[in-house]
């Protein structure tokens, strides 16, 4: 995967005190008393994730647009996120989640099925993710799927397809909230969706993970092409959790548009994570 005696009376006014000091704390944030308080430092880091992000994107050179959302220690910033792009196979992250729901429970899946889910997510093979989709009953199933877990800026392909339906970075993090943390799924199978978004094979394993420390551990998974909807220009997106087995963890969501071909994109995508990561981890 991808570690000296003091009065009484005095005691009993000095803890009054700082019970005082604590309610106050608790309402206002103890920034309000002791400096900077949780939404100013929130609102400060966005104004420098949004600086860095147009400076990085008008020098890249490039005509990509990106979206991207972090979640850090409590602190959510968010870019563009209103932006909506072709999801390409990062909507197999939803499918996985409606493998699981499908079959009730890990046991519950046939082989065959763990197979192609292994498959889908570890190697992103199109046949295999075909396969469950269809299975699960195709474009209504995926927009049922939409629904259910409260994607409000995502939509299914008008014909049909899986990989080119559009959908938001804020979107695809309640989606990693889903597969990877217990709520909506049990542990075994959230311990399954790490497992398997964890095990994406070497060529694949690019993107968000660009932004994690040596050693800690990656859970991701990326979609890429070539789309006529753009003209012949590449979505490049990446979707992941760095360290989410420690305790802090990060969540983020990179969406791009624009790209002449993942050569180009991925590099840009990488850099983002990074930008993104320094940017949410400053004190």
């Amino acid at each position: 995967m991808l570690r000296v005696g003091v009065p009484s009376a005095v005691v009993l006014a000095a803890g009054a005190s700082f019970a005082g000091i604590a309610a106050s704390a608790a309402e206002d944030g103890l920034g309000s008393i002791f400096g900077e308080s949780r939404e100013e430092r929130r609102a400060r880091l966005q104004a420098a994730l949004d600086e860095r992000v147009e400076q990085f994107l008008a020098g890249s050179g490039t005509l990509v647009e990106a979206s991207i959302s972090i979640e850090r220690d409590g602190i959510r910033l968010d870019y563009n996120p209103e932006q909506t792009h072709i999801t390409a196979s990062i909507v197999k992250v939803e499918l996985l989640a409606m493998v699981q729901q499908y079959w009730g429970s890990v046991e519950g899946i046939p082989d065959d099925h763990r197979e192609l889910l292994e498959r889908m997510i570890t190697e992103s093979h199109n046949g295999s993710t075909s396969t469950l989709y269809n299975y699960l009953g195709g474009a209504d199933a995926l927009a049922a799927a939409h629904e259910r877990y409260g994607l409000s800026d995502t939509t299914v392909d008008a014909e049909g397809r899986w990989g080119v339906g559009w959908s938001s970075a804020p979107d695809q993090m309640i989606l990693l909230d889903l597969n990877l943390y217990e709520g909506v799924l049990d542990a075994e199978q959230v311990d399954l969706g790490r497992e398997l978004m964890g095990s994406v094979i070497e060529e694949q394993a690019w993107g968000v993970s660009a932004a994690a420390v040596e050693g800690e551990t990656v859970w991701l998974k990326n979609g890429w092409d070539v789309e006529s909807q753009l003209d012949g220009l590449w979505v490049v997106n990446s979707v992941g959790v760095l360290g989410g087995d420690g305790d802090d963890p990060v969540r983020i969501a990179i969406l791009t548009s624009g790209a002449v071909d993942d050569v180009e994109g991925i590099p840009i995508v990488e850099e983002l994570a990074r930008i993104a990561r320094e940017v949410v981890e400053q004190v």
